[in-house]
């Protein structure tokens, strides 16, 4: 049982070890990050944009707070480019009714 068990974690180590390595030159980086926070925990904000073309834009707040219907309500949206160059925005919203998205081919 034991030769079983060195024998398995050998191969594991061995499959582990030639994994490939994760290229990190071809991920986006943040140019833009702003936040608001000023209202905190009552409220926020933010967004930003990335090297390839990406954005996000979110902000949130407590709706009723300090009451029995207090509820966390948040809107935003994320922008992309696929493969092909197709621009796609995905709106949010999430709150008391859940978590609905819509999203949209821009080009």
């Amino acid at each position: 049982m034991l030769f079983i068990l060195c024998v398995v974690s050998t191969l594991l180590v061995q499959t582990i070890g030639a994994s490939p390595a994760v290229d990190n030159r071809n991920r986006a980086q943040i140019i833009r990050y702003d936040i608001e926070t000023a209202n905190l925990p009552n409220s926020y904000r933010f967004h930003y944009d990335g090297t390839d073309g990406s954005s996000r834009t979110e902000e949130g707040a407590i709706l009723n707070p300090g009451t029995k219907d207090a509820a966390l309500d948040v809107a935003g949206a994320v922008r992309w480019y696929d493969a092909n160059g197709h621009l796609y925005q995905m709106t949010y919203k999430a709150g008391k009714r859940g978590y609905r998205t819509i999203i949209k081919k821009l080009s």
